[in-house]
């Protein structure tokens, strides 16, 4: 409790001043409603009653969304698929220059290990038949 509300307590007490007459509420409704003016219902007025037609749009809405998800689905599935497809050229093109790479390699060892050089090894191509 604030400082304010101790010091209204009190100043002026515990009791509230303000009285509801008795009967007030009970026929308040009537009272009321008799007072405000009478219109007639116009044909700009629609009653909450009456049937509304669902527009074609908001009918075909659940079909909008169904066909929405299937094209995300599609979607996806496709850019996983070149992804893979993608993926999949880029290691066979890593695998055919680390297989050219790797038999230079042996090759080149091989010529080391001979002490051949290039004229040698051409030479021995040239005499070999294919």
């Amino acid at each position: 409790m604030n400082y304010e509300e101790k010091e209204i307590k009190e100043r002026f007490g515990q009791t509230n001043p303000f009285r509801v007459p008795d009967g007030y509420f009970d026929q308040l409704t009537e009272r009321v409603m008799s007072q405000l003016p009478e219109r007639e219902k116009t044909a700009e007025q629609v009653s909450l009653s009456a049937p509304r037609h669902k527009s074609r749009l908001v009918a075909l809405r659940p079909w909008l969304y169904a066909a929405a998800c299937m094209v995300a689905v599609v979607f996806m599935g496709v850019a996983f698929y070149f992804h893979q497809v993608k993926e999949e050229q880029t290691l066979a093109n890593a695998n055919v220059v680390n297989t050219t790479n790797t038999e230079s390699q042996y090759i080149d060892e091989y010529a080391d290990y001979a002490m051949l050089d290039n004229a040698e090894i051409y030479a021995y191509l040239a005499d070999s038949d294919f």
